[in-house]
């Protein structure tokens, strides 16, 4: 793939954040984070599951630890290296990645396009596939501010994450990765209910409505 493939490639990455379908601005951007409180994460299995669980999470907690480091190189640590057939299935790149070339070249483009990245996960069920192999389904959350282009406003998005695993010796590791957006309609109305400040509830039932 050429340096024009990529170049696109960087654009259309951005081109979600900085579209209708995934923004927020400064005022609605903390109102969204406080929305997801903790009423919304699905409770930890019990019993077996339960030791499935805590490894995918420590995984995704590693995850999440590198890339709001902005050290994106890093997250090859949290994949099967030896995987000759890593699949990464970003949702703003028409074609997915089936090879490392194309996914190292997505995380670390070789010019800065970002300022700051921050990542977070949430809601995570794993199910158990075989006993080296894991499938994992959560939601995701990122804000986002951009360096190439012209100055604008921090931007957030929100996403579901379907992901596969393998129990290798140094613990479990990606080999799949797949974002799962919501449709249009679906996404816009999850976006204006998590906008809504959380006081909201409280202020209308104090209204005298007799």
């Amino acid at each position: 793939m050429d340096e024009t493939s990529y170049d696109r490639r960087t654009a259309l990455t951005f081109l979600l954040a900085l579209g209708g379908m995934a923004w927020a601005d400064e005022s609605s951007a903390g109102a969204h984070v406080v929305a997801r409180g903790p009423s919304t994460r699905i409770r930890p299995p019990a019993g077996p599951e339960r030791d499935l669980y805590d490894e995918i999470h420590a995984l995704l907690s590693r995850t999440e630890e590198i890339w709001n480091s902005q050290e994106f190189h890093r997250l090859k640590e949290v994949w099967d290296a030896s995987d000759p057939d890593p699949w990464y299935v970003p949702e703003e790149i028409e074609e997915p990645f089936f090879s490392w070339p194309e996914i190292e070249r997505y995380w670390n483009p070789g010019r800065k396009v970002l300022n700051a990245f921050r990542w977070e996960f949430s809601k995570l069920k794993v199910k158990s596939l075989a006993p080296d192999l894991a499938l994992g389904l959560f939601d995701h959350f990122y804000e986002i501010s951009l360096a190439v282009g012209p100055p604008t406003p921090p931007t957030a998005g929100f996403d579901r994450c379907l992901a596969l695993f393998r129990k290798t010796s140094d613990g479990w590791r990606h080999i799949l990765y797949a974002q799962c957006p919501l449709g249009p309609d679906t996404y816009v109305r999850n976006l204006r209910q998590r906008i809504v400040r959380p006081d909201f509830a409280g202020f209308g039932e104090s209204l005298d409505t007799e």
